[in-house]
């Protein structure tokens, strides 16, 4: 469906992520997109959202009004938790839909929602927006220099989130009905028991919090560079971590898997709260050289991406180093997604690939649990 005029957009969910990131990137890309209309669980943050907004924007509490508006072509979903009931009806609703991460919690999900959008003609792109980082393309082909691939290393340093955003001056409204939260809660755990089976709660917390909450990132980054995901882990670890009884606080992770292809995957997440910044870093080392991929910070604008390629050609060692622009992957995700709600261009984080994420991150859970003589049986394994 060709569109001539600015996407009229919907927002549901107002909290960290719109006003730190999409708000100030949707008011620069104001040319692709109106905002027309916003929903929050608060009444009052969607209010004095919608006035200052500019044009006439509608405000509601209820993200069904968003999808039933015939004033919105697109719904951009920021809320935290399953989001398939709500993308689900927007699609029958025909809105094209960008949403946030995690799409779902269960493969099942992820591919009912793949085939509702195709039914519906309408575009569905997940919010991996590492994948629209400019850097990765080049990084991406870059990989064909290192010979034959070895060791596949992608470790991030995760600190408690507040540090990450002490420079927005983030409204917290006081008006939330706390047992909506607990609802939206509830039913994302109540669909971990589809994807992981029996497991106990322990696991069952730890696939719904830090694995789809950070963790998909990472695969979809691999993805995003060409290199195929694990089918299983041949080790995996959490720490601290007991499965008799609910985590305070994210455990550190690792996992090892073999890629298929010669080379070894070597995952490590670590939950450092009192650390001040966010770390991420993808390393590659080949039969002929190495790179290494160093990602921003999520929540700050001017950080930038940088690749690092170390090689040799006829005996000299040679090192580049290349750095991003200025606009960053949530800025580049936004412009895709009104490209192919536009003009019809392919959607590069579908569906499906979140649903070989889910796979991937089920069969770590899986990995772990064995460690511990339980054993888990995956919604992909079923």
């Amino acid at each position: 469906m060709a569109m001539e005029q600015p996407i009229r957009l919907g927002v549901v969910g107002l909290g960290l992520i719109w006003q730190a990131v999409h708000l100030p990137n949707l008011l620069a890309l104001r040319d692709r997109f109106q905002v027309t209309r916003v929903c929050d669980l608060s009444a009052s943050l969607a209010r004095s959202t919608a006035s200052d907004l500019p044009g006439a924007v509608a405000s509601s509490t209820d993200w069904r009004s968003v999808c039933d508006d015939p004033d919105v072509d697109a719904i951009l979903f920021l809320t935290p938790g399953d989001h398939a009931p709500q993308v689900l009806r927007a699609l029958e609703a025909g809105k094209h839909v960008l949403v946030e991460k995690p799409l779902c919690v269960t493969v099942r999900e992820a591919r009912d929602l793949e085939r509702a959008a195709a039914a519906a003609g309408r575009v569905l792109q997940v919010a991996y927006m590492k994948m629209y980082d400019p850097i990765i393309q080049q990084a991406r082909e870059s990989l064909a220099s290192l010979g034959a691939r070895r060791i596949v290393r992608v470790t991030v340093l995760n600190p408690a989130d507040a540090p990450q955003f002490e420079h927005v001056a983030l409204r917290r409204p006081a008006d939330v009905e706390p047992a909506a939260i607990e609802d939206d809660s509830a039913y994302a755990l109540e669909r971990t028991g589809e994807a992981l089976g029996g497991a106990p709660l322990a696991l069952r917390q730890l696939y719904w919090g830090s694995l789809l909450g950070s963790v998909c990132h990472e695969l979809s980054l691999l993805r995003a560079l060409g290199i195929g995901l694990p089918a299983r882990f041949e080790a995996a670890r959490a720490w601290p971590f007991r499965l008799d009884a609910p985590a305070t606080e994210p455990p550190c992770l690792h996992g090892m898997a073999d890629l298929g292809d010669g080379s070894e995957l070597q995952l490590s997440w670590a939950w450092l709260p009192d650390y001040p910044d966010y770390a991420e870093e993808v390393a590659v080392f080949g039969t002929q050289g190495r790179l290494r991929l160093e990602m921003p910070g999520p929540y700050l604008p001017a950080h930038r991406a940088s690749l690092h390629l170390e090689g040799v050609c006829d005996g000299i060692r040679a090192s580049t180093t290349y750095r991003a622009g200025h606009t960053t992957g949530f800025v580049r995700e936004l412009e895709a997604f009104a490209a192919s709600a536009m003009e019809g261009a392919p959607v590069l984080s579908t569906a499906a690939g979140a649903a070989a994420d889910l796979a991937c991150l089920q069969q770590f859970v899986a990995t772990l649990a064995a460690g511990s003589g339980i054993a888990v049986k995956t919604e992909v394994v079923a």
